[in-house]
C-alpha cells in the first residue's frame, strides 16, 4: 500500500493560507522532499494543450513546483511535452514557469530509444531519449475524460507523450471491436445515421471508417445493417489501455521506479482529452490535487473522487445522456476507466491499494 497525499480544493476560512495553492505548497514539502533533486536533472512531463483549449494546468501551480524543485539544488529542470508550439497562448513560459520549455519532437530533436514490446500489433515503442537522459521524471498530468480509455491520467501522460507520432499511431491501432465486411456492404448509409456519437463514416474511396474515440460500443451500427457487413468483434479498448501501460513500464523500467514521481490535478475535469485542442465546461466541481510515488494507487484514487452524483449537466453536449455503468467516465465514454489500474498492478506498477493523506 502507497501512500497518495491530497490537497482539496475546498476550503474552511477565507484566508490565503486555507487555499488549494497553500495547501498545495505543504503537499509538495510532505510529499517530495527536497533532498531528492540534489545535483540532479529533472524533467516535468506535462501536457501543454492546442488550438483553442485553455483548461489545461494553470502556470501558477506548474511556478510552484518548479520552485519547490529549485530549492532542492538540482543541476538542472525544464518542463516539457511531445509539441511545444503556441504554449504562451496558454500562459507557459520560460519566464511564467521559471524553467525552460522543451518540445520534445521538435525539428532535430535528440535520438530515440527503441523498445520491444511484442503486444498485437505494437511491436516496439519509441521514446525521448530527453526524457530518458533526466535523473528524475515528475509527471505532472491534468485529468480529463478519454474516449479510448476511459480517463487520462500519469499513464497516459506517460505512454502517449514521451513517444513521436509513429509510436501514437501503433498504441492507437489496438482500438477496435466492429469488423467491416466490404464485399457485403450496400453502402446504404443506415449504420451512419444510427451512430449517435457520430463515431463512423464513409470515405471518398469508399471504405467504412470507425473512429473508436467517439464509440461507445452500442452497437447501433452493428444491429442496422441489412445485409449484415458490420459483426461485433468485442469491446476493444482494452486492448488500447494495456499498450499504455506495456509503454510506460517500459520508460519506468528504464528510468527507475523510484526516479518517477506522480501529481494527478483534479480540475477543470473535461468530457475529452486535452488533445483535442478545445475546452468545454466541466463535468464535475474542482476536486484538488494528489501527489504520490505509487502510480496504481494514484489514478485509482483519481477516479474515486470523481463521482457521479457530482456530475455537472452544461459538462455534457446537448442531448447526450449517461449510459450504464459504474463511474462516471464508463457512463459517459463506456469504457471502464478502473481496468487500467489493475492492468499497472499486475505489470508491478503500484498497488490499488493506497492510504490517502489529506493536506490540511
Amino acid at each position: 500500500m502507497g501512500n497518495v497525499y491530497f490537497a482539496s480544493s475546498a476550503f474552511k476560512r477565507l484566508e490565503a493560507e486555507a487555499t488549494l495553492p497553500a495547501k498545495f505548497n505543504r503537499m509538495l514539502k510532505k510529499s517530495l522532499p527536497q533532498d531528492r533533486f540534489k545535483n540532479k536533472k529533472i524533467c516535468i512531463k506535462m501536457h501543454l494543450g492546442g488550438n483553442l483549449g485553455y483548461t489545461t494546468i494553470h502556470p501558477f501551480f506548474i511556478r510552484q513546483l518548479v520552485e519547490h524543485i529549485k530549492k532542492g539544488n538540482p543541476k538542472s529542470v525544464f518542463v516539457c511535452d511531445g509539441d511545444a508550439n503556441n504554449c504562451e497562448w496558454r500562459g507557459y513560459t520560460e519566464k511564467s514557469l521559471g524553467a525552460p520549455i522543451v518540445g520534445l519532437f521538435r525539428k532535430n530533436h535528440p535520438p530515440l530509444k527503441t523498445f520491444k514490446i511484442g503486444f498485437q500489433t505494437l511491436n516496439e515503442a519509441k521514446v525521448s531519449q530527453e526524457v530518458l537522459d533526466a535523473d528524475m521524471m515528475i509527471v505532472l498530468s491534468h485529468v480529463k475524460g478519454h474516449g479510448d480509455c476511459g480517463f487520462g491520467g500519469a499513464c497516459k501522460n506517460i505512454a502517449m507523450g514521451v513517444v513521436p507520432g509513429e509510436t501514437r499511431a501503433k498504441i492507437h491501432k489496438l482500438e477496435g471491436g466492429i469488423k467491416w465486411d466490404k464485399s457485403k456492404c450496400i453502402h446504404c448509409g443506415k449504420c451512419i445515421k444510427e451512430c449517435r456519437n457520430k463515431a463512423n463514416k464513409f470515405t471518398k474511396d469508399g471504405n467504412y471508417e470507425i473512429f473508436y474515440h467517439h464509440c461507445t460500443y452500442c452497437w447501433h451500427c452493428v444491429m442496422s445493417c441489412p445485409v449484415k457487413s458490420l459483426t461485433r468483434t468485442g469491446n476493444s479498448f482494452q486492448p488500447f489501455q494495456e499498450g499504455l501501460a506495456l509503454v510506460t513500464k517500459a520508460v519506468v523500467d528504464d528510468m527507475g521506479a523510484k526516479n518517477i514521481f506522480y501529481i494527478n490535478v483534479l480540475m477543470n475535469i473535461t468530457i475529452f482529452c486535452d488533445c483535442w485542442g478545445m475546452s468545454t465546461p466541466s463535468l464535475v466541481p474542482d476536486i484538488g490535487i494528489l501527489a504520490s510515488d505509487n502510480l496504481a494507487g494514484i489514478e485509482k484514487a483519481t477516479l474515486d473522487l470523481i463521482k457521479t452524483e457530482d456530475l455537472l449537466k452544461s459538462g455534457l453536449p446537448v442531448g447526450r445522456k449517461l449510459l450504464s455503468g459504474k463511474h462516471l467516465f464508463e457512463k459517459i465514454h463506456r469504457k471502464d476507466p478502473y481496468l487500467i489500474t489493475g492492468i499497472l498492478e499486475k505489470k508491478k506498477l503500484g498497488s490499488r491499494k493506497y492510504k490517502m493523506l489529506e493536506i490540511g
